[in-house]
């Protein structure tokens, strides 16, 4: 009677250890499933798993359900940045540096970049020319728009500049209703006179029609000030390569939530 209360015992003991590594296994399983994506080929990943939702953090809302999306599917979220080609010749332009900046916080795996530059390019000719084709092929998720203010100023007139906005991103909606359109002026011009009135212009039309703005001219010395001249070449508004990398640093704070000095 005792040999068989002591292999009853032994079979109980057993049983429990069975089944206690079944329950432990299927814990580790679900916290492995919950776990944020490590963000793979980020330098800034080295010290360990990383999770994107740090990056985010300054990031409307509309653009990180685009990234969750595409976490869930495992298709890359697509960003084009569009804007001015520079005038005098730069290193890399602040849209390129953005471009290396995303690749290596988040991998290409969540998001793919393309960038889009164009040489005296106006609100006008993009218009008449169907230039904004082959952005809409490019079926954007997101769209980055420096919509060539500055080549606009005396030339196409704000007002006009504002319609021709309006009529590219319809044309861009047509394909993809749920494009999220993130705007922002072109670069500073030092002591301009009507051109800031453009760029306040742009940031209220953004405002009422629900695009994002971005104010990069915060990031810059005082347009007034000659400190400014220290990040603009010979040509009024072309950047230097130290006001490219300048304007690349705010919109690279804003995507990633990395400081200037990360």
């Amino acid at each position: 009677m005792k040999i068989w209360v002591n292999v009853i015992a032994f079979l109980v003991l057993i049983a429990s250890l069975v089944v206690g590594k079944i329950y432990w296994n299927h814990q580790a399983s679900e916290q492995s499933a919950s776990r944020p994506i490590k963000i793979e080929n980020s330098s800034y990943a080295e010290g360990g798993d990383v999770s994107w939702e740090q990056y985010t953090q300054n990031l409307p809302k509309s653009v990180i359900e685009k990234i969750e999306h595409a976490e869930r599917t495992k298709k890359p979220m697509k960003l084009v940045i569009v804007g001015s080609a520079p005038k005098e010749k730069v290193d890399k332009t602040w849209g390129v540096l953005l471009k290396e900046s995303l690749q290596s916080t988040y991998g290409e795996d969540l998001i793919t970049t393309k960038v889009y530059e164009y040489t005296d390019m106006t609100t006008l000719e993009f218009v008449k020319d169907e230039a904004y084709k082959q952005i809409s092929n490019e079926e954007p998720d997101i769209l980055l728009f420096e919509p060539f203010l500055l080549n606009d100023n005396g030339v196409v007139g704000i007002n006009n500049t504002l319609e021709n906005i309006t009529v590219i991103m319809s044309r861009l909606k047509e394909k993809n209703s749920e494009l999220v359109t993130i705007l922002q002026p072109s670069a500073p011009v030092y002591k301009a006179e009507n051109y800031p009135n453009d760029v306040k212009a742009l940031e209220e039309f953004s405002k009422e029609n629900g695009y994002e703005y971005l104010n990069h001219w915060n990031a810059w010395p005082d347009y007034r000030s000659k400190d400014i001249l220290t990040f603009l070449g010979k040509i009024p508004g072309q950047p230097n390569n130290n006001g490219e990398k300048l304007w690349a640093k705010y919109l690279e704070t804003y995507f990633t939530n990395l400081s200037s000095d990360s």
